[in-house]
């Protein structure tokens, strides 16, 4: 890997201006989430992505040059004011640089780790562009691109976008983006009289949901920078198979059968019948087209009644559909306003109301099924159970702080499953068990409860 070329892509848009910062910006504030140049609260979304056909490096840097100009998030400075407080900026037009690295063969998953992480560094400046960008050569001919996105602007999802809009515009120069709700529209709705309202209702609801909340506390890591955290880690076709049949053989969404199934592996493992999880849900007013790309992802508190359990299955994956249909209504508040209620509900339960459990099932919205191949064949689902890749990753890192997070981080034609908390929650073995009991699970519901057998995960 070597850095042949610097290119300046310039981008001229339509709309410009300076706007309140949205409920997730002031979110993202209030945790220390800050543009700065070092430190670990600058943290950053991080994404490669294949290109589609044989574009050539013009096509490439043209699809940046677009992208930038669509998405208002991707042109959004964060200054501070003299109070030391940032003010969204958006930028009509500017210079993106994105930089070119020739390889000698085709890049592995490594590498493209590796670039990405030289790209996140030394931090994003407060004056400085939330998108950092670079272009994969084999032979000359662009194979990847790279993207450092700043948390600050955009989650994961919206990384995955971008990146999926900019291969999209490679391949198909013509491609239409389509409209979404730009930041500037998000902040102005959170201000007005419905989005106040909206806010009370949430506060409403997540009160309500913790008060219901038999979910044991997690510690807290004392230290946080020398806590050590536990990820495990699954790939498996087997996952995505069997969530797709479910969810068309229940009529329900895959989110469901998902979260349903981990709940259940979760309540099994440590013995509880009901449990409140914070999930991400999809964009509050187009439930599965995100094209906003920025915080526009609200969390909501959705109850799984796990005492359904395994011999209920297909009315537990309804009925947690129906708590995220219901939930998504509720998918915005006031970070003020929602801090103030956790202190409020953890004096009144007399234990911690901050971290109920995360589930990330993106983008994965409600009521809609994935693209999926289909086959319920119970000897293809033992044979993708027994090709099923896993891992351990115990790191030095503070991304979570107490909180267990199941994260679904691709549904096609194979799921990536991670789990992960701090070790004085649940060590490694802990998640590994979980994520053996959640894979295990589906596939037996999906081959109509026999047990199923698994090369990988033989004698668990």
């Amino acid at each position: 890997m070597r850095p042949t070329a610097r290119h300046d892509v310039v981008f001229v848009a339509g709309t410009a201006g300076e706007h309140e910062l949205t409920w997730s910006q002031k979110a993202h504030e209030r945790e220390g989430c800050r543009p700065r140049l070092q430190g670990p609260r600058n943290k950053n979304q991080r994404m490669a992505r294949a290109l589609d056909g044989t574009p050539d490096m013009a096509a490439v840097l043209h699809a940046f040059a677009t992208v930038m100009a669509h998405f208002e998030a991707l042109r959004t400075l964060y200054p501070r004011d003299a109070d030391g407080h940032p003010r969204a900026v958006v930028v009509a037009s500017g210079t993106l640089e994105v930089d070119e690295y020739a390889f000698d063969a085709p890049a592995t998953n490594d590498e493209l780790s590796a670039l990405t992480l030289r790209l996140a560094g030394p931090g994003f400046a407060p004056d400085d562009l939330p998108l950092r960008a670079a272009v994969v050569t084999v032979y000359g001919r662009p194979t990847h691109i790279v993207l450092s996105l700043h948390h600050f602007s955009a989650d994961t999802t919206a990384a995955r976008l971008v990146a999926g809009h900019i291969a999209r515009l490679a391949a198909d120069p013509g491609a239409d983006l389509r409209t979404g709700w730009q930041p500037r529209q998000i902040a102005s709705f959170e201000a007005s009289p419905s989005g106040l309202r909206h806010a009370h209702r949430v506060d409403t609801h997540d009160r309500t949901m913790l008060r219901q909340s038999a979910m044991p506390e997690l510690q807290v890591p004392t230290g946080h920078r020398d806590a050590v955290y536990n990820f495990v880690c699954l790939d498996s076709a087997a996952v995505a198979l069997a969530a797709a049949g479910l969810a068309k053989q229940y009529r329900t969404s895959v989110a469901a059968v998902l979260q349903a199934a981990y709940a259940c592996a979760l309540a099994e493992h440590i013995g509880i019948g009901k449990c409140v999880f914070n999930t991400v849900m999809a964009n509050r007013q187009t439930t599965f087209a995100r094209e906003a790309v920025a915080h526009i992802a609200g969390r909501a508190l959705v109850p799984v009644d796990t005492s359904l359990g395994s011999d209920r299955f297909p009315a537990l994956c309804r009925a947690v559909d129906t708590a995220l249909v219901k939930s998504s209504r509720v998918s915005l508040r006031e970070p003020d306003r929602h801090a103030r209620s956790l202190d409020e509900v953890s004096a009144e339960l007399g234990r911690s109301a901050h971290n109920p459990y995360v589930v990330n099932v993106r983008p994965i919205a409600p009521r809609t099924l994935i693209r999926a191949r289909v086959d319920r064949a119970r000897q293809d689902l033992e044979r993708a159970m027994a090709s099923s890749r896993y891992g351990r990753f115990p790191k030095p890192v503070d991304p979570y702080s107490g909180q267990l997070c199941f994260v679904v981080w691709d549904m096609s034609e194979t799921a990536g499953i991670s789990l992960g908390t701090d070790a004085t929650s649940f060590d490694a073995t802990d998640l590994e068990n979980i994520l053996m009991s959640f894979e295990r699970r589906l596939v037996r519901a999906a081959i109509g409860g026999h047990a199923a057998r698994s090369g990988s995960f033989a004698g668990a």
